[in-house]
C-alpha cells in the first residue's frame, strides 16, 4: 500500500515539475526566426541566434510585432487596469454604504427596544401613548432602513 502511494506521489511531483518547467520556459517571442542545428555532442539545439560556422536550418519565422502594436497593446493594458481600479473603488464605496446602513439600522432597532421598554414601564395613559407613538415611528424607520439595506446589497 505504501509503495503504491509513493509511486503516485512520485508521478504527481514529476508532473508538477514538468508543468513548472514548461511554464517557466514558455514566454513571449517577438519576431525573428528560430533555427535548429546539431551540436558537436549530437544534441539538437533550437535557438534564435545560431553560432558562427554552424549550419543551422531555419525552423519557423515568428511574426514581427511593430512598435505601434506594442504601444496599442500597452494602451489596452492600461485601459483594463484603469477599469479594474474604478470597479474596485465602486466596490469599496458600496461596501462603505452597506456598512453605514447596517449601523443605522442597528441604532434604530436599539432605539425601538428602548422606546418599547419605556412604554411598558409607563405609569399612565398619556406617557404610554407618547412612547407607543415613538415605537410606531421607529418601526416604520426600521422597515425603511431594512429596504434600503436590501436594495444596496442586491444592487450592482
Amino acid at each position: 500500500m505504501a509503495a503504491h502511494k509513493l509511486r503516485i506521489l512520485i508521478m504527481a511531483v514529476s508532473f508538477i515539475l514538468v508543468m513548472a518547467a514548461w511554464i517557466a520556459i514558455s514566454g513571449e517571442a517577438y519576431g525573428g526566426t528560430l533555427y535548429q542545428y546539431i551540436d558537436k555532442d549530437g544534441s539538437t539545439v533550437i535557438t534564435d541566434t545560431p553560432p558562427e560556422g554552424v549550419k543551422a536550418k531555419p525552423l519557423m519565422t515568428l511574426p514581427d510585432i511593430t512598435e505601434e502594436q506594442k504601444a496599442e497593446s500597452e494602451k489596452e493594458r492600461e485601459t483594463k487596469i484603469q477599469k479594474y481600479r474604478e470597479a474596485d473603488v465602486k466596490s469599496q464605496e458600496k461596501e462603505e454604504k452597506i456598512r453605514a446602513a447596517r449601523e443605522e439600522l442597528d441604532k434604530a432597532k436599539s432605539d425601538e427596544q428602548l422606546y418599547r421598554s419605556n412604554m411598558n414601564q409607563s405609569a399612565n395613559y398619556s406617557q404610554r401613548f407618547h412612547w407607543r407613538t415613538l415605537v410606531d415611528e421607529q418601526e416604520k424607520l426600521i422597515a425603511d432602513l431594512q429596504k434600503k439595506l436590501d436594495d444596496l446589497e442586491s444592487g450592482p
